[in-house]
């Protein structure tokens, strides 16, 4: 054993970090202006003086929480959060187009078809980021549509062997492809939008 400096070793914990702690408010506005900038000027365009001016803080502050572009662009995206929809009623029409009304909702609120945009188009280089795209907004909606579904297949009103997946892709296809159509996005297109993928799974 090596030689004991005669001194007990105290357990004391990881050291604190030095200087003031983070603000969580400052990161909330760097990360929500950061998404400004990547839906506005893309991957390529986003800059840090244009972030700093948005947010309203000093480069170096940015730079003391992330370290580069990257980093900051995922942080950013981390913070979209899917908007839940209603609660179920146990129909499977009304709660099918109930739940595509709120996610046309989030769509409008968020910006969030030009920044999948911008994703899309980084997707060769940074994969990561529309990985991260999917998980906040894209799969939290799918796995409700599916929920839906599977609670309707207990109750009789689909078939037992009805393609609940690919239905669930149906109906995200069809806001997706409406909202880029430029039609105005009223509320009378859902109810036959669900009726026809219903239609298949009967």
């Amino acid at each position: 054993m090596p030689a004991d400096s005669g001194h007990s070793r105290i357990l004391e914990g990881p050291p604190r970090p030095r200087g003031r702690p983070r603000d969580p408010a400052i990161d909330r506005v760097v990360l929500e202006a950061t998404l400004d900038e990547l839906a506005a000027n893309g991957y390529e365009g986003m800059s840090i003086d244009g972030i700093a001016a948005r947010a309203g803080v000093s480069k170096p502050t940015i730079y003391r929480r992330w370290a580069d572009k990257p980093a900051l662009a995922i942080g950013a995206i981390a913070i979209l959060v899917s908007q839940e929809g209603p609660p179920s009623t146990g129909d499977l029409v009304t709660d099918l187009s109930r739940q595509l009304q709120a996610a046309h909702g989030n769509l409008e609120r968020s910006g969030s078809v030009p920044l999948l945009g911008t994703l899309l188009a980084e997707k060769e280089r940074h994969p990561e980021f529309l990985e991260m795209y999917r998980e906040r907004l894209l799969r939290p909606r799918r796995e409700t549509l599916l929920g839906l579904l599977e609670e309707a297949r207990e109750r009789g009103e689909i078939r037992t062997d009805a393609d609940s997946e690919t239905a669930s892709l149906h109906l995200i296809g069809f806001l997706m492809a409406k909202y880029l159509s430029g039609e105005p996005l009223d509320g009378d297109w859902i109810t036959p939008a669900v009726e026809l993928v219903l239609g298949a799974l009967r």
